[in-house]
């Protein structure tokens, strides 16, 4: 009777099985859908916005270094701009300037790196510096990454080029928790507070607009319905449960005991 009774349940038993890691598969798996539509991925250099802090070294090409010490030295407070040494860089107003010296108040914004330093390298030399070279980077390109991943927090980043995948592999991945088909992407767009929802299921999100960051945006990793269920459960009710199936326990112990006995 037993070994029927075995052959009975372990169909039932393969049939969860199977179900199970189908679902698992739909829930966890990245790039599920899409990989023969993936063409050239081109990334963009981004562009200079307010409270940007920026990174800018002069040199120059000749033998004569001294003409673009000027342009490397420490400022003070001008016109009120602070403009401060490339180690620590030079922050971009409210109103998208920086304060360059020999060159005064410079508008930067909207512009990228590679951009920024053609225009201050023709600039120099109508100034008279020899073969001036220019070095721009982003001193605090960030981004915040929050919910169900690893290691969530504020990521400073050595690089001006960044995607979402590079955000996700930064915090570890995601948790068994993360919803892989709904990631949160908040933006400021010219003041104005955006969002975008990505599947990273469907591999058509490497063509959103929010694929590759830019400085500031937030990713948020939504929780499933598991961790959701996890967070809502009362702790009374866990308690009663264990402590109902206690004592069921110990009923069944000792009606076992009592079977056992008049049976003597």
């Amino acid at each position: 009777m037993k070994k029927i009774n075995y052959l009975l349940v372990l169909p039932v038993i393969l049939f969860y099985s199977c179900s199970t890691q189908k679902r698992i598969d739909k829930n966890f798996t990245y790039f599920q859908k899409g990989l023969d539509s993936l063409s050239k991925l081109e990334l963009k250099n981004p562009v200079i916005e307010p409270n940007d802090l920026l990174s800018i070294q002069v040199y120059s090409n000749s033998l004569n270094q001294e003409q673009v010490a000027l342009y490397n030295m420490v400022n003070g407070i001008t016109s009120g701009v602070a403009a401060v040494s490339p180690t620590s860089g030079y922050l971009v107003t409210d109103d998208g300037n920086i304060f360059f010296p020999g060159l005064g108040k410079l508008y930067v914004k909207g512009l990228t790196s590679i951009q920024l330093k053609d225009s201050l390298e023709n600039k120099l030399r109508r100034l008279s510096v020899k073969d001036p070279s220019v070095v721009v980077r982003f001193l605090n390109f960030k981004i915040s990454v929050l919910g169900e991943v690893q290691s969530p927090g504020v990521k400073n980043l050595n690089t001006q080029r960044v995607t979402l995948l590079d955000a996700i592999a930064l915090s570890g991945d995601l948790t068994a928790y993360g919803r892989r088909d709904s990631i949160l992407v908040i933006r400021d767009e010219n003041g104005e507070l955006k969002h975008y929802n990505v599947d990273l299921r469907n591999t058509s999100f490497i063509n959103s607009p929010v694929f590759q960051l830019k400085q500031n945006d937030v990713v948020y990793v939504r929780p499933n319905d598991a961790k959701l269920k996890i967070v809502k459960r009362n702790p009374n009710v866990d308690r009663d449960i264990s402590l109902t199936l206690s004592v069921l326990s110990l009923v069944t112990v000792l009606v076992s005991l009592t079977t056992f006995i008049k049976s003597l």
